[in-house]
């Protein structure tokens, strides 16, 4: 976490109130923090939700652990979106800017902490990552793409006039992406791979969106990625994935990852080659 990235993911975010941080300090030094937050103001397609809140990220340094800091900087922070009117507090899931998907299950302290103070396990997310060096299409993609051509189907790069129909697409089918897709077309739409049948599209995926944690983008940074539901199942996925791939390698790409992959996606991801590198419990509160 350098000071950069904190400040773009913590003081620049549009519903950032100095009031829900925390700051707990022995002897004129920082020793811990905890940032919580309510969606007060709208973010793209993300509302207001003014009864759901979230702590994106909270921690003390080792050496004054165990001595109540973190429980202090946690009931302070569940006191003021308490007070604020919030319903349920979440660890993690606050979007579009997070630090974490969720308490990093490696960490046995940390999890044991959020049960300790009344947080319940919901879901898992997993970082994934793929090392791109020799890597080629496998043959079953390859003849899968040329099927789906002879039936209409394309996987090219963005181009302008693609514009209106993938963000409409992006609104109907994946709200959560679609603030992404705008942010980074606006950066970098050279970055972006649309799938087509018959002039319709029906899924995309990004390369280093500029505007996707870490902000400013990162080196190798593969998301958000989506096919049309009612068009899973054929391997339309996989072909775009691969076609995303080829291109990247040519540019010089050795490597890819993203950050958040949960559910169904998640054996998607498994069966391209890309394996887990960090796993992340989150939890939920009513309060």
């Amino acid at each position: 976490m350098t000071v950069d990235r904190f400040w773009r993911l913590f003081l620049l975010d549009p519903n950032f109130r100095a009031e829900t941080m925390f700051i707990a300090v022995a002897d004129g030094q920082p020793i811990g923090f905890l940032q919580a937050m309510v969606r007060r103001t709208p973010i793209g397609i993300f509302p207001s939700n003014p009864k759901q809140g979230w702590i994106t990220a909270f921690c003390v340094a080792p050496e004054h652990r165990r001595r109540g800091v973190g429980q202090a900087l946690m009931e302070a922070g569940i006191g003021v979106l308490a007070k604020s009117g919030c319903k349920v507090v979440s660890c993690n899931g606050y979007a579009p800017s997070y630090a974490f998907p969720g308490v990093d299950v490696d960490y046995v302290e940390g999890i044991a902490f959020m049960e300790a103070m009344g947080f319940q396990p919901s879901v898992q997310a997993v970082r994934m990552a793929k090392d791109l060096v020799g890597v080629t299409t496998p043959d079953d993609v390859s003849r899968t793409k040329a099927e789906l051509e002879s039936q209409g189907f394309s996987v090219r790069l963005f181009q302008d006039e693609d514009t209106v129909p993938l963000l409409k697409f992006a609104e109907e089918q994946f709200p959560y992406w679609h603030q992404s897709l705008v942010d980074g077309l606006q950066q970098k739409s050279s970055n972006v791979w649309v799938a087509s049948y018959v002039g319709s599209i029906v899924g995309f995926a990004q390369w280093e969106n500029p505007q996707t944690d870490p902000p400013n983008g990162a080196s190798g940074r593969f998301g958000p990625f989506g096919v049309d539901p009612s068009l899973r199942g054929k391997g339309l996925g996989g072909v775009i994935f691969y076609t995303l791939v080829e291109d990247v390698i040519r540019r010089g790409a050795k490597h890819l990852w993203f950050g958040w992959a949960g559910g169904r996606n998640l054996s998607f991801y498994e069966r391209v080659g890309c394996q887990v590198t960090r796993r992340y419990q989150m939890f939920k509160q009513e309060i």
